[in-house]
């Protein structure tokens, strides 16, 4: 009997350990169903967080929102760099110590049709593009020739002005061709669109005839320089040049060929220069230029200034 027993007894204890075993094998798999889940569901809000995240760092990384005509309007003012010893297109009046200029009649006018405050400010004009670029000034507009650099380092207005870079001489002088220069002194106003013309391959047999390249600050020092015969000749905006010869007739001429054109050193086109990606302020501002051409405003400052209507925008 206690043999029988004892087997009943062993055959009842494997069954309660099996059955322990089948439950425990269950209960970890459920648990281990759950752990899964849960690890899911930490992974996918990890994957959304890092796709928002993604996103977010796309949309940084992205080009920014052009707000630079939005910037002028809510402060009010824009501050336009410019040399102020560059007649006519702007330039200090030395009896009224006022601004005045082509150039600034066009912005003043445009500003003013745009509701903007316009702030005049004289800048050292070889240093307009850190001037520009540090915000300290909002756009560059006095004269401004078109460049491939300035292009690619710039956005750059429609051209609204043709110009051409000649040679000034004292109207006594000798000289009548760029070849009668050889062995001169030329004065040159530094960092100017001269000074590039000058410096430009189509200009290398000329440059190199002359005696001595004069940098000089300013067109109005240039011009005291070659009165008092400190220098034979200037290279110098057309625009600058006629201004010159209108208010001191007699006085000065410019080179010609012999069909009366004038000797140029480059043909170029006037624009204004903004920080690279404000287009909408660009935007804004040829708009209005065009508007003015339509309406005859435009034609209307240019023949103030030079007796015609200069201007080449098109409304």
């Amino acid at each position: 009997m206690r043999k029988i027993a004892a087997f009943l007894l062993a055959a009842l204890m494997a069954l309660s350990t099996a059955a322990c075993s089948e439950s425990g094998e269950t209960n970890s798999a459920a648990a281990g169903g759950d752990a899964a889940s849960v690890a899911d569901d930490t992974a996918g809000t990890a994957n959304d967080g890092a796709d928002d995240a993604a996103g977010d760092t796309a949309d940084e990384g992205g080009e920014a929102a052009d707000d630079s005509w939005d910037k002028i309007v809510e402060k009010g003012e824009i501050v336009l760099g410019m040399d102020d010893a560059f007649p006519p297109m702007g330039y200090t009046d030395t009896t009224t110590g006022e601004i005045i200029g082509f150039d600034v009649d066009v912005a003043t006018e445009v500003f003013s049709r745009l509701g903007v405050e316009l702030k005049l400010q004289p800048i050292e004009w070889s240093t307009k593009e850190m001037e520009l670029d540090g915000g300290n000034v909002d756009l560059l507009w006095n004269g401004y020739s078109y460049t491939d650099e300035r292009a690619e380092a710039q956005t750059l207005s429609d051209a609204y002005m043709k110009n051409n870079q000649v040679i000034l001489v004292k109207e006594e002088s000798s000289y009548q061709t760029m070849e009668d220069l050889a062995g001169k002194s030329l004065g040159v106003q530094s960092d100017s669109s001269a000074e590039s013309a000058l410096e430009s391959e189509e200009a290398t047999e000329f440059r190199e005839s002359l005696g001595e390249i004069v940098p000089i600050d300013d067109y109005s020092k240039a011009i005291l320089e070659i009165k008092n015969g400190l220098i034979e000749a200037i290279a110098i905006d057309e625009v600058v040049a006629r201004f010159y010869l209108t208010n001191e007739p007699g006085a000065y001429r410019i080179l010609e060929n012999e069909d009366g054109t004038v000797q140029s050193l480059a043909v170029e086109d006037y624009v204004i220069g903004f920080r690279k990606g404000d287009q909408a302020l660009c935007d804004k501002v040829n708009e209005t230029l065009k508007e003015m051409k339509a309406d005859g405003k435009l034609a209307e400052i240019s023949e103030k200034w030079f007796g015609e209507d200069v201007t080449t925008i098109e409304a």
